[in-house]
């Protein structure tokens, strides 16, 4: 599978400590500044109360991880925020895990291999003994048992917040809705970042979205109608030619 620069593939041990954090991340997006430093806008986390109720080490801790997960370049943060303020922000799950997908090297290999490969199969139930062996294999050794299953664990439940499994103690595979805007934004955040149209169905995103390519189809059909691409795939190989030469021509085009 063909890894762009991207997608990161140093170890962090941020799932271990945060994980999805929907609400949480939903703040971060909406106030972190990008002219201050990380303690400047944790000082202001813990002002405003971005988190909630939480000590200033935790707001240090979130605002840290969340600027590793979500500020990929300045300029794609602020496109990011602007998507969000001026969409429904329905599909902040997709995003999450989209942003997810990029930051975590495991987050990523249990979404676009592990459960994606289950899911090919037709098995949707997720043996949680056996993904824990699976993703401690691909720690490095340092890694002690207690803290490879705290990160399984926290894998897991990131997935389930960002709608791709569902259950608590059993967790299945889910299929979320996609809209075509929300895909449109992951395809042109990945243009920007030197992975073409054409590179989407080899990249670690398409088996991430655990749908088969007869069901995207329909998506990017609509997508073109709705002028974001030239579809030119097909139920064996999804390819598009964006019609745009980035994502914040795109969003001035056809979302802001």
């Amino acid at each position: 599978m063909n890894e762009s620069g991207c997608y990161k593939t140093r170890h962090s041990s941020a799932l271990n400590k945060v994980s999805a954090r929907l609400p949480e991340a939903r703040e971060f997006i909406g106030a972190f500044d990008t002219a201050l430093s990380v303690p400047e806008n944790a000082r202001n986390a813990c002002i405003h109360r971005w988190y909630g109720n939480v000590s200033e080490q935790k707001c240090v801790e979130l605002t840290r991880r969340f600027k590793q997960r979500f500020v990929v370049s300045d300029d794609n943060f602020e496109s990011l925020r602007r998507y969000f303020i001026t969409v429904s922000g329905d599909d902040f799950p997709w995003i999450n895990h989209f942003y997810m997908l990029l930051d975590d090297p495991y987050y990523r290999w249990a979404s676009s291999e592990f459960i994606a490969g289950r899911h090919q199969s037709g098995l949707l139930e997720i043996p949680r003994s056996r993904f824990d062996r699976e993703l401690q294999k691909r720690l490095p050794e340092t890694v002690n048992a207690g803290s490879a299953a705290r990160y399984a664990q926290n894998i897991l439940t990131a997935l389930r917040d960002n709608g791709l499994l569902e259950g608590k103690a059993k967790k299945t595979v889910a299929a979320p809705a996609l809209a075509p805007k929300t895909m449109a934004f992951m395809l042109y955040a990945l243009s920007d970042f030197g992975v073409g149209g054409n590179e989407f169905d080899m990249s670690p995103l398409f088996p991430s979205l655990l749908k088969p390519r007869e069901l995207l189809v329909p998506l990017f059909n609509a997508g073109e109608r709705a002028g974001y691409w030239e579809f030119n795939g097909d139920r064996e190989r999804i390819s598009v030619n964006l019609n745009f030469s980035g994502l914040k021509p795109w969003m001035e085009a056809c979302i802001v």
